[in-house]
């Protein structure tokens, strides 16, 4: 079986590696949840800077994320060290990630044009570490499993870490910052303690993947060709319309999140219900995470995926009518929404290494990383473009922070909370349409592989 997906020394897959992969979720998740939940609200409510100005941080490192993410993947491909691949960047970029976290969340005391230099500034180095780290990371399912199935498991588990980060942050951010002191000293020291958990996590990684991410020294390094790299995504549908079914979605969560704190404290006046959603919302993801192995066996990652968005809009439609219902029905409709649209979001990592093995079909050419750095572009420019409408949109409407909201402002926190991602799943729906990797086909897919392998 080689080194991938199975013990080596029984040929089964290697379910104790798996679980230091699925780690990596958590670290993977805290970074991009404390940033997408928390970021727009700690500028303007915390740190004292415009909602316009927070809109404007997220289109400029989204610009530079469209160079330096397939730089990395295409870096990552090409690396060839005693240590591996795609470990070297886990190991020494997990550190610095977490560094960047703090100073992003420390609020030092500046004036007000140089919070905006040092939050820009600060930010971008963010993005930057985070693609150094996060693409590497993403490009190891491959190196990992090679068999579909085992790569929906793989990812299932990542995806159960991922709510467990994500239920960290949601839940226990707001009580955190007020036992570290609140205000901006307790966003700091908060920030600190995430800074240090997201390394460990990403370094339980890279210990768990040492016997998988090897290189061979003395093999000569292939010649690249640049037009056969551009091919792995040019000639790759299915990669196109999985980014572009995610994308949408990430549009979709990046608004709501972006003003889940807004909608909670303006329009319903419960800040006290974020951590009980929270709750909500991560064990509905965990169950959903455990079922998807079970389910795509059922109905395929295909058909799943689609069903999945679709049923997606139903809570969020329900809340757009009436955005204030009793506290009870409130939590039933967004642990429903949770239950449900977990399924689409996990998937998408599920079958990102299905257009990888596409890619090599096609073009005969390996590219985890640069296949990999371009579905995690798009993830971070579409989760971008939804955290920009959301500050654009409360700022040009009149968002005042710490005040009573007019009823213009409460009503644009209702359409970006559930309208907007309304319209996100309905784009979605129509991107998988044309998806064309059914299970079957990936089958076909990894057969032609391993016959070539065996040439």
């Amino acid at each position: 079986m080689g080194k991938h997906a199975g013990s080596k020394k029984f040929g089964r897959p290697d379910y104790f590696n798996f679980g230091k992969y699925a780690a990596g979720g958590i670290g993977f998740s805290m970074t991009n949840q404390i940033v997408m939940v928390y970021l727009t609200f700690f500028c303007t409510d915390i740190f004292g800077i415009s909602s316009l100005m927070v809109a404007g941080l997220m289109l400029v490192t989204k610009g530079i994320d469209a160079i330096t993410d397939p730089i990395m993947g295409f870096l990552a491909d090409q690396t060839r060290t005693k240590q591996g691949r795609y470990r070297p960047y886990l190991i020494y970029g997990a550190p610095v990630l977490g560094a960047l976290i703090y100073l992003l969340f420390s609020a030092p005391e500046l004036s007000s044009t140089m919070k905006v230099v040092f939050i820009y500034v600060v930010y971008i180095l963010y993005s930057l570490a985070f693609t150094v780290v996060g693409v590497p990371f993403t490009s190891l399912v491959p190196v990992l499993a090679k068999d579909s199935t085992e790569r929906t498991m793989v990812v299932s588990w990542k995806n159960v870490m991922i709510q467990v980060g994500r239920f960290f942050i949601t839940t226990f951010a707001l009580p955190l910052v007020e036992v570290f002191g609140g205000g901006a000293t307790g966003w700091g020291r908060f920030g600190a303690l995430v800074g240090v958990l997201i390394t460990l996590c990403f370094w339980c990684v890279a210990w768990g993947l040492k016997p998988y991410d090897t290189i061979d020294l003395k093999i000569e390094k292939p010649k690249v060709s640049l037009l056969k790299e551009t091919q792995l995504i040019t000639k790759n549908k299915p990669l196109l319309m999985l980014m572009s079914a995610f994308g949408t979605d990430m549009i979709a969560n990046s608004a709501l999140l972006a003003v889940n704190m807004y909608y909670f404290k303006y329009v319903l006046g419960r800040v006290d219900l974020v951590p009980i959603t929270s709750v909500a919302l991560t064990v509905t993801g965990v169950l959903s995470n455990l079922a998807i192995p079970f389910l795509t066996k059922k109905v395929g990652k295909k058909r799943l995926y689609w069903y999945g968005s679709l049923f997606s809009i139903v809570p969020l439609a329900v809340l757009l009518l009436k955005p204030v219902v009793p506290s009870a029905a409130l939590i039933v409709l967004i642990t429903l929404f949770g239950l449900i649209s977990t399924v689409p979001s996990a998937l998408a990592w599920a079958m990102l290494p299905d257009c990888v093995d596409y890619a090599e079909y096609v073009t005969g050419v390996k590219g985890n990383g640069v296949v990999s750095s371009t579905f995690s572009f798009m993830n971070k420019f579409c989760g971008a473009i939804g955290a920009f409408l959301a500050s654009y949109m409360l700022g040009i409407f009149g968002f005042v922070p710490n005040q009573e909201q007019t009823q213009t402002v409460l009503f644009i926190i209702v359409v970006l909370r559930f309208g907007i991602p309304i319209l996100g799943y309905i784009a979605s729906l129509l991107s998988m349409h044309f998806y064309e990797l059914t299970d079957e086909r990936n089958m076909e897919i990894r057969h032609a592989l391993d016959e070539r392998a065996q040439l």
